[in-house]
């Protein structure tokens, strides 16, 4: 294939798969949308208040996801929820009634597993889900909403700056090719007149040839004859000088042609150099957990399964230890969402200490951690194991100047026979189990 084809076919690539990203995006929208709406219906019937701001987070929404619209929206939002948590003075609170929100928790749940459907947003809504408590009140459901809508607005700018990237690709791309086919338009015409004007010369000579033979043949005397024949050649020769004039012109303007191609080239060669950097990029802050800074459950997938590849061939023992942070929830539930954001961020770096440039470490999902130890056997993992746990339960975790209990257990396994890759995991989440109800923050070789 030519260098103008592999353009071309690269060019509709990206088009293509700018279509699918639009088509992703209009899709995640909708659900969003579809979301929201929910959540805000089973909000209603509170307190007015609340029930004004809802009325307003659905009307934006249903004119569109504007990110800094509905960012504004938030915080009287928030405030509208606050105020249902403190009863007014020397009046006895009402039992909240029962209302759409037991029924719509269900529905609530449902589009996030279609959410989760999107490789990229998997491990966020898992997260979401494990959070989420049975039965959604209306705090539950204003954080749920708080929640989505930030995840709703960092997934449309993330689409957004990836949109323009490939527009501006494509726009570049289009430019050159433009070029490219300028470049090739003015070859095949310059081509044509030169060829035109070797003909022309060819005739030229070939007629002052035959003019010089007549001439020879008609003359009288040899110094009539000599003037013909100067006058001949003469002539052939200023035919000589005007094509090699042509031709010369012709040379240096397509050398200078060639020269602004090969510049063109340069550019386009430096663009998509830097457009493969930014894209070797995206890729791997897409492996990278935002919260905690360490790689993601799409990231431990992929070396998962290498291991385990490698396991199968090489025979190469894998130490897999499973982690989960004790009684997150209760955390969460004292101290706030910000406090436990804190102490995954924290935990996730106590890992990240503690693994070789072979080993491997990620945030599974919600509080749940996983490391590979290459080359490790159980008995030596759980010795790394245990000096982590301990260490943690060691921190000295502050959170607004008030003091937060980290604990963390661990269930370890390696790879045997007949194994697959879940099955090894299942195995050491297994062990994390009987850690948990054995009494926490102890590690259990399965």
């Amino acid at each position: 294939m030519s260098d103008d084809g592999q353009w071309r076919e690269k060019y509709r690539e990206s088009l293509s798969r700018l279509s699918a990203e639009e088509a992703r995006g209009s899709r995640l929208q909708s659900v969003l949308r579809l979301l929201i709406g929910r959540l805000c219906l089973a909000g209603q019937g509170r307190d007015a208040r609340l029930d004004a701001e809802l009325r307003k987070v659905a009307d934006s929404v249903r004119k569109g996801i504007d990110p800094q619209g509905i960012e504004d929206l938030l915080e009287p939002l928030s405030q509208a929820v606050t105020v249902l948590d403190v009863p007014a003075q020397g009046v006895q609170a009402a039992p909240e009634p029962v209302s759409a929100a037991s029924a719509d928790t269900d529905d609530a749940l449902s589009i996030l597993e279609r959410l989760a459907l999107l490789p990229e947003l998997r491990p966020i809504i898992t997260q979401l889900r494990a959070d989420a408590p049975e039965s959604l009140d209306t705090a539950d459901l204003a954080n749920l909403l708080e929640r989505v809508t930030s995840l709703a607005s960092e997934q449309r700018a993330a689409a957004q700056r990836e949109k323009t990237e490939l527009e501006h690709l494509l726009q570049q791309m289009t430019s050159r090719l433009d070029e490219i086919a300028a470049h090739i338009a003015g070859e095949v015409e310059e081509q044509n007149a030169a060829q035109d004007d070797t003909e022309k010369l060819n005739l030229l000579v070939s007629g002052e040839v035959e003019a010089l033979k007549t001439n020879v043949m008609r003359a009288l005397d040899l110094p009539a004859l000599r003037n013909q024949v100067s006058m001949r050649l003469d002539a052939i020769n200023g035919h000589l000088h005007e094509f090699r004039d042509r031709e010369e012109s012709r040379v240096k303007t397509y050398r200078e042609r060639v020269g602004r191609m090969r510049s063109r080239i340069r550019e386009l060669e430096r663009e998509t150099h830097r457009l493969h950097v930014s894209l070797l990029e995206e890729q791997r802050l897409a492996m990278i957990d935002a919260l905690t800074g360490i790689p993601n459950r799409a990231a431990y997938d992929g070396r998962m399964e290498q291991e385990y590849r490698r396991w199968k061939r090489f025979g190469r023992t894998v130490a897999i230890i499973a982690w989960d942070i004790d009684r997150f929830k209760a955390i969460n539930d004292a101290y706030g969402h910000k406090a436990g954001d804190k102490v995954l961020r924290v935990f996730g770096q106590q890992l990240k200490k503690h693994v070789r440039e072979t080993d491997f470490v990620a945030r599974y999902g919600g509080e749940e951690f996983v490391m590979l130890l290459v080359g490790s056997s159980p008995a030596e993992a759980y010795t790394v194991a245990d000096k982590i746990r301990s260490e943690i339960a060691q921190l000295a975790f502050h959170f607004r100047d008030k003091p937060v209990t980290i604990t963390a257990s661990c269930g370890i396994t390696n790879f045997i026979a007949e194994d697959t890759a879940d099955v090894a995991f299942d195995r050491a989440d297994r062990a994390l189990y009987q850690a948990k109800e054995a009494g926490r923050n102890r590690c259990v070789i399965g």
